[in-house]
């Protein structure tokens, strides 16, 4: 937060779940009014899916995941844990993110996904083309 011409920090934001390797805070991304951000960590090792799912498993190494977080004033809050629809090892969920300027929708790519789908909303279980990457859309 700035103040004139001196800066405070404001928040120290982690994971919910830190693990060794993670590489949690890698990329980021702002909202336009300052009140949301979103933060990956593309070698997060969970393999839970969606949002907000188990992140404590571990057993899908490097599939990545993003931290959502919110600010109320000074406070700042995680809102969500994201993952892919279709998490496996080596996705690297995270790998790039952006955020809309209010900041209600989110756009998380996972470099290393390994679908052979093509297109919007295809066959996301066929993982037949290795390292092919992906996007994914979430909106709040």
């Amino acid at each position: 937060m700035r103040n004139g011409d001196t800066w405070t920090q404001q928040a120290f934001l982690k994971s919910s779940h830190p693990s060794q390797e993670d590489w949690f805070g890698v990329r980021l991304a702002i909202s336009g009014d300052g009140n949301t951000v979103a933060v990956s960590a593309p070698n997060e090792d969970s393999a839970s899916k969606g949002i907000n799912g188990k992140e404590d498993d571990n057993t899908a190494a490097e599939s990545g995941a993003v931290y959502y977080f919110t600010r109320s004033g000074t406070t700042w809050v995680q809102q969500a844990y994201v993952k892919s629809s279709n998490t496996r090892a080596g996705d690297e969920f995270g790998s790039s993110i952006a955020l809309s300027g209010d900041g209600r929708t989110l756009l998380v790519g996972a470099r290393g996904e390994d679908s052979g789908a093509k297109g919007i909303n295809g066959n996301q279980a066929d993982a037949s083309t290795r390292d092919a990457g992906a996007a994914y859309v979430f909106v709040r």
